[in-house]
């Protein structure tokens, strides 16, 4: 099974770090997801991984062999691709020439001629349905993203990053998502999903690597955690999820016959 590993790994912005001394395993045919609250240094990872960012100390490798990974056309080159929250899609281009840009084989002038039903396999295959020549501006964000997964797919990573994916879905979208994930693993890919929403991360993965102040707290097996425990190690104390009602019916009334008082003597 092949194995993405980060050794060690270390960034820092002024004033800020980021990522410090993280070291993690990711496997294919598995969700790992990466949790933590914003600002937890997760998409900075992600981003290290993917050529973005450079590390300032660590190592990344494959299969136990370090790589150098500058850009993110030599992340690609090693089997790694990422969609961004903030997709990097052309707007008035079609979905066939933004999946075709870049590729060696593809050429430069009605790329929809050679890559149109490739692209139509992948979406049937993995349920990404999308029209080849629709332009991206006529698309819905849960549309674009499909057209970003299958740049990736086509250029056969063996690692796909998802950043924060549902935060543009609708909760169908969402549900459509993770029945994508799945036919993926079930391929033989890993899946390293970034999120700060708990009950999806537990319904999700395979495992999970919880991240604060840019720092690994902890790696657990979904079932063996809960929503508590994951908050608790996300921000560092208990969080309280639930509330009474009859409680919070009482403060309301509380506050109203206040706001009455404060009227009648004014």
């Amino acid at each position: 099974m092949q194995k993405l590993s980060l050794k060690g790994i270390c960034k820092r912005f002024p004033g800020v770090i980021a990522n410090d001394n993280i070291s993690i395993d990711f496997y294919c045919s598995e969700v790992h997801a990466l949790l933590g609250e914003n600002g937890a240094g997760k998409t900075t990872l992600m981003n290290i991984i993917y050529g973005i960012y450079k590390p300032d100390k660590g190592e990344i490798l494959i299969d136990d062999k370090m790589v150098n990974i500058k850009s993110p056309k030599d992340a690609i080159s090693y089997g790694i691709g990422m969609v961004h929250q903030h997709f990097m899609l052309i707007e008035n281009h079609s979905v066939c020439e933004n999946i075709c840009l870049g590729l060696k084989e593809a050429p430069f002038l009605n790329p929809q001629k050679r890559f149109a039903n490739k692209i139509e396999k992948i979406s049937e295959k993995y349920g990404l349905s999308v029209d080849p020549l629709a332009k991206i501006w006529q698309l819905s964000a849960g549309q674009q993203q499909k057209v970003e997964i299958i740049k990736a797919l086509i250029r056969g990573v063996k690692f796909l990053i998802l950043d924060e994916p549902t935060s543009v879905l609708t909760p169908q979208e969402s549900d459509n998502l993770f029945i994508t994930i799945n036919k993926l693993v079930q391929d033989g890919l890993g899946v390293i999903f970034i999120s700060h929403k708990l009950e999806e991360v537990l319904k999700i993965s395979n495992k999970i690597t919880i991240l604060r102040g840019g720092k690994v707290i902890n790696s657990v097996n979904p079932s063996e955690t809960n929503k508590n425990d994951l908050a608790k190690m996300m921000v560092g104390k208990d969080v309280l999820f639930e509330f009474n009602k009859k409680d919070k019916e009482e403060d309301k009334k509380s506050v109203w016959t206040e706001c009455q008082s404060n009227l009648s003597g004014s």
